[in-house]
């Protein structure tokens, strides 16, 4: 699957302990060569049996050209393979290889993989989805996943197209798409026999945006029509012909057969958004908390702290509003106030979300020219501002991004369906959040940094990549981007409040077995969000249970390393290095980075780029 964080589809990182002087091609003949040589086939597998992360790699070209015209097996004899694969991956892994005998590098890609296993083991005996970016989710389609919601984007504007082999393999996958839809209505009748079915609120937004697709003209669809224009671009056969028939004969029925059997499923569908009404719900929630903090946390705990998170933040922006004046009210109140404050808002015109996007690109140009403040590699990939598209705006996020591939340019994109949900004063934060120094930022220096092992390049942790955009927002603040902007520093911290609350929020539907309306009745009194974007936040929460969780722990999890970090090396701590190493080091669990800065020397990175 491909997530709205596309994160490492093109990037190769940086090598891991450079800069501690430990080599980085194992020597013949020892652990770690073997290690090395096992993941690296590992890896292979993993690629054959996934054709949308082979393109995201590069790795359909050559021998394994194949792939470029072939999706991920959706069916459930796939995911048993896919099962089977992890299971044998992980025996090998586990006897074959002496993790006393490694190197100290060598022994966090052996803690990266076996976590990678236990996840993705747990995952695939589960219910739902689940893929290499170790997000379960209980339902194989709903509002914010399935073939519909995903491959659209990536077959219309990420399938290459250059030659006319390419155009060949874009049509292959076109049929293709119709036959993975039919493989996901499958396995939905599947999982309701076994008692697993979509709330009805899901549902309820689900079918909708299954139909906007299936209605959508081709010229005008992100399935087909940025695919259309780009062979044209390219001097290939044109692609309309074909694609109208194909979208039209074999699509829109499988279409049809997904939307039919999500009715079918409405009549008894539960109004419950948590886990723990599904068969083994609390074992199934402990897990996915466990796969997407990276932590070994209990849900109980990770509740517990989630309040007292926001007890201390909700404390701290009192002071910052009480200095403005505001003084009458909850917190919560006084923030709802500012997200009315005329002060803060654009017209919900398109001049209005034309001047949004601007102002959002301008944040981004600040947080560049500061970025040599706190870091020693700052170079920054071309990025596009651009609206999340109306087809998908009722079930997406406020924001999301998605790096570019193949040289493309990586995009920043938000849902204006109600520009209102983003007043100004909240702005400057989320784009620090995902596009500098958070997402995009993370994405380019680990796309110039030098080279992973493929088996690092593939596989992805949301505390890692989330946990460093919300920290992102923290840099982005000590780096002075907010000096003489009081309501952008409220702003920042509210942020940081969201996440918090989302802990709360997330552990206590699923395991303090709150209703729906609790969670978002919760988020609005206490975080003070808008009751619009918290209701679509919390559908969000009910069909990825435990991700919300990810963004805070992460985020905690690195400033302990720094801290460690800092006290540890005292005078020679330099911040610029320990982002570098964060950033350089790629994606990993939160327990191995804390063990990644333990063994760093505090040095800088060997070749940091400087070119922003």
């Amino acid at each position: 699957m491909f997530t709205r964080r596309t994160f490492l589809e093109s990037a190769a990182a940086g090598a891991l302990f450079a800069r501690a002087g430990l080599a980085f091609a194992a020597q013949p003949g020892t652990a770690d060569a073997a290690l090395q040589a096992m993941l690296q086939r590992h890896a292979e597998d993993m690629l054959a049996r996934s054709p949308q992360e082979a393109t995201g790699a590069g790795y359909d070209i050559g021998d394994h050209a194949a792939l470029r015209g072939m999706l991920d097996d959706r069916s459930l004899a796939g995911r048993a393979r896919d099962r089977a694969a992890v299971a044998s991956a992980r025996v090998e892994l586990e006897t074959s290889i002496d993790r006393t005998a490694l190197s100290p590098r060598s022994r966090l890609d052996y803690d990266i993989a076996h976590f990678v296993y236990e996840n993705l083991a747990f995952g695939l005996g589960s219910y739902g989805y689940m893929d290499l970016n170790l997000r379960p989710s209980p339902y194989v389609v709903s509002q914010m996943n399935g073939a519909y919601y995903w491959l659209p984007d990536f077959i219309g504007s990420r399938h290459p197209l250059e030659t006319a082999a390419d155009r060949e393999a874009w049509i292959s996958r076109l049929r293709a798409y119709a036959e993975v839809i039919d493989q996901e209505t499958q396995r939905i009748r599947h999982d309701a026999l076994q008692g697993v079915s979509p709330p009805g609120f899901v549902i309820d937004r689900t079918i909708p945006q299954i139909e906007l697709l299936r209605d959508t003209p081709v010229l005008e669809s992100n399935l087909t029509a940025p695919a259309i224009r780009r062979a044209r671009e390219a001097g290939l056969a044109d692609l309309q012909r074909p694609a109208q028939q194909i979208f039209t004969a074999e699509v829109v029925p499988a279409l049809n057969r997904q939307v039919e059997m999500l009715r079918s499923l409405r009549a008894d569908a539960s109004d419950i958004g948590g886990v723990w009404r599904l068969p083994e719900g609390d074992r199934y929630y402990a897990g996915a908390v466990r796969s997407n903090t990276t932590s070994d946390i209990s849900p109980g705990e990770l509740h517990r702290e989630g309040l007292a998170q926001c007890e201390d933040l909700i404390a701290r922006i009192d002071t910052l509003l009480r200095a403005q004046g505001m003084t009458s009210g909850t917190v919560g109140e006084r923030i709802a106030a500012l997200d009315r404050d005329p002060r803060f808002l654009l017209p919900a015109t398109d001049a209005g979300r034309e001047a949004l996007l601007e102002r959002a690109q301008g944040f981004v140009e600040e947080a560049v020219a500061r970025l040599p403040q706190a870091f020693g590699n700052t170079h920054v990939n071309p990025l596009r501002v651009r609206r999340i598209p109306e087809a998908i705006e009722n079930g997406a996020p406020g924001a999301f991004y998605s790096g570019g591939a193949d040289g493309e340019p990586g995009i920043y994109s938000l849902n204006l369906k109600n520009p209102a949900e983003h007043p100004l004063w909240r702005l400057a934060t989320l784009t620090h959040h995902e596009a500098v120094p958070g997402h995009h930022f993370q994405y380019s220096v680990l796309s110039t940094a030098g080279d992973l092992p493929l088996f690092r390049q593939i596989v992805r942790f949301s505390a890692y990549t989330e946990g460093w955009a919300l920290y992102a927002q923290q840099v982005a603040r000590e780096m002075g981007v907010f000096e003489g902007e009081p309501f952008a520093v409220i702003g920042e911290l509210q942020s940081q409040l969201f996440r918090a609350a989302r802990i709360v929020v997330d552990t206590g539907m699923h395991h303090e077995r709150w209703s729906r309306e609790q969670a978002v009745d919760w988020m609005v009194n206490n975080a003070g969000e808008q009751r619009e974007s918290t209701e679509r936040e919390v559908v969000r929460y009910s069909v990825y249970p435990g991700q919300a969780c990810s963004f805070k722990v992460g985020a905690n999890s690195i400033v302990a390393a720094r801290e460690a970090a800092r006290s540890r090396l005292g005078a020679s701590f330099d911040v610029r290095n320990f982002h570098d190493l964060v950033l350089e080091s790629g994606p990993m669990p939160m327990a191995v980075l804390a063990q990644a800065v333990e063994q760093w020397d505090g040095g800088p990175a060997a070749g940091a780029a400087t070119d922003g």
